[in-house]
């Protein structure tokens, strides 16, 4: 309960500059800032360690598809402490808009996905098709969902590798270790303050890949983050 109170009170202090940022399309590289001020405050006051290992530097020259394994909501904010250089939104389900942290965001800045519904799946679809021409990158969590069997990863969307191809955007995955011991899916502590290891790897090309690569490069991305789960245990 520690965390998610700590997390709604930082939250509080910046909703009016976070209003503001979200106002305006042109102040989103500022409402980013925000949220990854709002990160990196939580995952201290929340006394959770996370140590980033980067496989190469990413460079902020090119937008990207951000793929990491979901095992928690607090996954958002690890994810962006981790990439604060890059500049990105995230896509992720029409659930989080109703969940108040994170709503005002997938209302503006961020896209959510409606996998119930065929029309607005689609819709959300083309949104983050075009939203890349913008040279802003995305976090795509291709399981899709927090799924039962945490940290065991369930099969991977086609969707995020669709759009790589279609776009040719560099694809970075990423394996979370540990988040699921701290806070889960019901948003309840499991195991309170501790140590959090993100792997962020090499950046996986997609350049003159056609959709008949899909199942492989989707292979490659889970196998990519699965090793490191594997060779933690899990």
């Amino acid at each position: 309960m520690y965390l998610l109170l700590t997390a709604m009170a930082i939250f509080f202090v910046i909703y009016i500059p976070v209003r503001w940022a979200l106002a305006k399309p042109e102040r989103y590289p500022t409402a980013h800032k925000l949220r990854v001020f709002w990160g990196k405050l939580l995952l201290f006051l929340g006394f959770i360690r996370v140590k980033n290992v980067f496989e190469v530097e990413i460079k902020n020259d090119r937008p990207y598809i951000i793929a990491p394994n979901h095992t928690s909501y607090i996954d958002i904010a690890t994810v962006t402490s981790a990439l604060d250089m890059l500049d990105f939104s995230f896509m992720a389900k029409a659930e989080l808009l109703k969940v108040p942290l994170f709503g005002i965001w997938f209302r503006t800045i961020d896209i959510a996905v409606d996998r119930k519904n065929a029309r607005k799946s689609a819709e959300a679809y083309i949104k983050a098709i075009r939203f890349f021409d913008s040279g802003r990158s995305l976090v795509i969590f291709p399981e899709g969902t927090i799924s039962a069997q945490v940290p065991k990863m369930i099969k991977f969307k086609e969707g995020p590798f669709k759009m790589a191809i279609e776009k040719q955007i560099d694809i970075i995955p990423v394996s979370i270790i540990g988040n699921h011991k701290i806070f889960n899916d019901a948003g309840e502590i499991t195991g309170g303050p501790g140590k959090v290891i993100q792997y962020i790897h090499k950046p996986v090309s997609t350049k003159g890949l056609t959709m008949d690569d899909l199942e492989a490069l989707k292979m490659q991305v889970f196998d990519t983050i699965n090793n490191k789960l594997l060779a933690h245990g899990y």
